[in-house]
Formats: structure tokens, sequence, C-alpha cells
């Protein structure tokens, strides 16, 4: 527990040492996380953290930064999907990026060869590239599911193109026929709301 008054953490500028701290950070989360820093007074939990500081410093001087730009807070959908909710198209890329994210930080960890105090915190990553590549190989983008997501989406939509196209060829039929030319404003098919136009005369 913080044995530090209000008074003193001001007079330490602690508030803008943790504003520069959070600028750093990768995302929303990690920076609400920097700005509830408190200071520690339990000796062995301080040196705990040195270390780990220390041991990170190392990692980065040698090897660079991580990257973490996949790294957001999925918690919520994770949550409604083990209650059995359907997830967004967006949601579940975002959970592919977390998983990517986790995974590339893993390997970063991996290639590593000198033990460090990180390397519990690295062990409890968890990657799942083929529930990663799945995801993104079925969302095209947050409006757009590929054919690949299902053999019965692939079917379906398969299903419509094939209507589509007998539609088509109907209305070309009656378009270039000349009992309905007297009819028609242009012999032309237009798309409109996803329908099939011919303008006629009014």
């Amino acid at each position: 527990m913080c044995t530090l008054s209000d008074k003193s953490m001001q007079k330490l500028e602690l508030p803008a040492v943790l504003e520069l701290l959070a600028s750093q950070a990768s995302s929303e989360e990690a920076k609400a996380r920097c700005k509830a820093v408190v200071p520690l007074h339990d000796r062995e939990d301080i040196l705990t953290l040195q270390k780990e500081t220390s041991a990170a410093c190392r990692l980065i001087s040698i090897k660079g930064s991580p990257s973490l730009s996949g790294a957001k807070d999925v918690s919520a959908s994770l949550a409604r999907a083990d209650r059995g909710g359907t997830l967004s198209a967006g949601e579940l890329l975002k959970i592919a990026a977390v998983l990517r994210c986790a995974r590339q930080v893993k390997n970063y960890a991996e290639t590593d060869s000198v033990a460090t105090v990180l390397d519990p915190l690295f062990l409890q990553l968890v990657a799942n590239k083929y529930l990663e590549e799945k995801i993104e190989r079925s969302i095209l983008s947050e409006e757009e599911i590929a054919d690949a997501a299902s053999p019965e989406l692939a079917d379906i939509r398969r299903h419509i193109r094939v209507k589509s196209a007998s539609v088509r060829e109907s209305l070309q039929k009656i378009i270039s026929s000349p009992t309905y030319a007297k009819y028609l404003r242009e012999p032309i098919i237009t798309i409109r709301s996803d329908r099939f136009v011919v303008p006629v005369k009014s």
C-alpha cells in the first residue's frame, strides 16, 4: 500500500511522470494502467519490479521493442463469446490482432537464450496461429465475410450468383426484344439497392 500522501506525490510531480510513462504505452488499456501506478513501500516488491525493468531494458537494447500494435482490450468480446453470444466481424478481427500480437511477442522472447525474470510473464502468453489465420482468412473487413468462412456460406453465395446471372440473362432478353423497346427509356440494366432495374418510360 502506498504511504505517500497526495500532497507528497504532487510535490514529487508523480502525476506528470505517470503521464510521460503513459505516453509511451501502446494501447489504451496500458495507458490507463500506467496512470494508475502508485509508489510501493515493500522492499521485496520494489526489488522485483526493478529487476523486471532492468531485464526489459536489456531486451530492448539488444533486440529492439516488440511489436504491440495489435494489443487491444477484447475482454468484453471474449466474455460475451464465453456466454454463447455472437461476435461481430470487427470484434473477431480485433481478437485475431491480439492473437498475432501474442504470438509475435512470444517469438520475440523465445529467441533470447538468456533466462530472465521476465520469462514467467512471457510463458503466460498463449499463441493460437490456427485460430488467428482462420479469422483472417474468413473475414476480409468489418463489412465483408469471405466465402471461405464456411462451406454453407460459400454454397449460399454460389446459389445467389447463379440466380443473379439467370435474372440478368432474362432481363437482357427483354431489353433486346423489339416487343419491349417502345416501353424502355434505354436498353440497359442497372442495379439499385441490390436489385436489377430496367429504366422504363413514364
